[in-house]
């Protein structure tokens, strides 16, 4: 699939929403559990996704997109819940860099199911962004091992082979007719995942205590909201544009960057110079992306 100039907008549109999301995200972790927010954002987000694409176009979804969605919203579902529990329980400059592995994956199963070969230069900005995460995970086996350690490294690696699923499935929908109601679809059905979950263990009344945390903070919560809702719509169109390695090394590149950035002058994380190589080799890893497209 070649990659056209309205393909590498919506990437790189999608990848800074997704890092302004996942930072707002980590803030509300302080005050609502990971589980109650992967629940409470998706519904909030659903309603106005479907305005977004009732001003788009009529009601509906092919057939023949709906398996795709649920295994995407399964997989989704799951990772969620295990990345909001590891931002609240460790840095994220330890926990987001393991995403890094995401794009290598994602391009991997794009070539193996969808024929979307990858060219010499895309493995290697995602060698680069692999090889900046790996100087944020430490600089030494020492540090690796400390970094492993850490409460939220485990469940992050978990994420990291989730979405290099979620991906190829959602452009696989959309290849097969899904437009913009793809995106509510996909939220309405993990809130529902995380419901019937919630239901099931009993915990629907923490559910509804937890929106009072939320409804606290209009401001941080409304953007998150606006901002995730953003993000996930700009991703499915860039779906229709660039292949899936090429949309992963560029967002996980950028995500991971903005981790470190953020996490130092937003959340008071610390910054040495070994971090800073770090962003140049992530930064450099997408600008060889996206320049040599």
């Amino acid at each position: 699939m070649p990659i056209t100039g309205i393909g590498l907008a919506f990437t790189l549109a999608a990848a800074l929403g997704w890092a302004l999301f996942d930072a707002l995200r980590k803030r509300l972790s302080r005050e609502v559990s990971p589980v109650h927010l992967g629940l409470l954002l998706p519904l909030a987000q659903a309603p106005l996704l479907a305005l977004w694409a009732f001003s788009r176009e009529p009601l509906g979804l092919p057939l023949a997109c709906l398996w795709p969605l649920v295994a995407s919203a399964l997989l989704n579902s799951l990772a969620l819940v295990l990345f909001l529990d590891a931002l609240r329980l460790s840095p994220m400059s330890i926990t987001i860099p393991l995403l890094s592995f995401t794009p290598v994956l994602s391009t991997t199963l794009a070539w193996l199911f969808r024929g979307q070969t990858p060219a010499l230069v895309q493995y290697g900005g995602a060698a680069l962004v692999v090889g900046g995460a790996a100087l944020l995970g430490g600089g030494s086996w020492r540090d690796l091992r400390a970094s492993v350690r850490e409460p939220g490294v485990r469940r992050m690696a978990l994420v990291a082979v989730l979405w290099s699923g979620t991906g190829v499935l959602d452009q696989l929908a959309v290849s097969r007719g899904a437009g913009a109601w793809y995106a509510p679809a996909l939220t309405a059905v993990v809130a529902l995942l995380l419901f019937l979950w919630a239901a099931f263990r009993g915990q629907l009344r923490s559910f509804l205590a937890a929106v009072g945390p939320l409804v606290s903070q209009p401001l941080v919560a409304g953007t998150a909201v606006v901002i995730g809702a953003l993000a996930l719509a700009v991703q499915i169109e860039a779906f229709r544009w660039a292949p899936v390695g090429f949309i992963e090394v560029v967002k996980r590149g950028v995500g991971m960057a903005s981790a470190v950035l953020l996490g130092r002058f937003v959340f008071g994380e610390s910054l040495d110079s070994r971090k800073w190589v770090a962003v140049a080799l992530l930064t450099l890893g997408v600008a060889l992306v996206v320049g040599l497209r």
